[in-house]
């Protein structure tokens, strides 16, 4: 999806971010340089400054069209606690669009796309932007879904499991608890084994 928003949009690469906290982590990238692919790797959560394109459509939920960041008082001047933007240093990035990813009133991410030289994105270019942000935010959410599923199913599985082995040995517990410990996930996982005589 951040592939065609990028080449349809005529960027020269995007990054999708999602919330995390009070932070964003960006979860993909296409077409950045090796440089900001590194940086994002080694520090993958960012608190963008309250004066950049990422924290602008973080305060206001609106989308964030610059036409030249060099432009922008103050777009380099980072407060402390706060990341200082990196695309222009690490990719030449100039023109900017951010759209934020909101489900209802809820901000789920960010997807931004960058241009290397000064031409801002024309009307057409940020709707279509636009309909990416929203179909990402539908992907996201069936992924939710999705992985929910899973997790009930897994945990119907386990249950019928145990209800299984409990019809066939009404009056020996010990198998019941093995297939417990079997099924069982989370922390207690990993500890030994030990012998259960009821």
């Amino acid at each position: 999806m951040l592939m065609n928003a990028t080449r349809l949009c005529g960027a020269n690469f995007g990054v999708l971010y999602r919330c995390e906290g009070d932070a964003l982590r960006a979860v993909a990238l296409h077409g950045v340089p090796p440089s900001f692919a590194e940086e994002r790797r080694r520090n993958p959560l960012v608190r963008p400054a309250p004066q950049t394109m990422l924290g602008r459509a973080v305060a206001t939920r609106q989308t964030v069209h610059l036409g030249d960041v060099h432009n922008i008082p103050g777009y380099f001047d980072t407060p402390p606690g706060f990341t200082s933007p990196q695309l222009h240093k690490l990719g030449g990035a100039r023109t900017v669009l951010a759209v934020p990813m909101l489900k209802e009133d809820e901000l789920v991410g960010i997807i931004s796309i960058y241009r290397q030289e000064v031409r801002p994105f024309g009307d057409k270019q940020i709707e279509l932007f636009r309909n990416f942000a929203k179909q990402a935010v539908i992907a996201i959410e069936n992924v939710r879904l999705l992985n929910e599923l899973r997790q009930s199913l897994q945990q119907q599985t386990a249950t019928a499991d145990v209800l299984s082995v409990i019809s066939r040995s009404p009056t020996n517990t010990r198998p019941v608890f093995d297939i417990i410990g079997e099924r069982a996930e989370g922390p207690w996982r990993c500890w030994p084994r030990r012998e259960f005589h009821p």
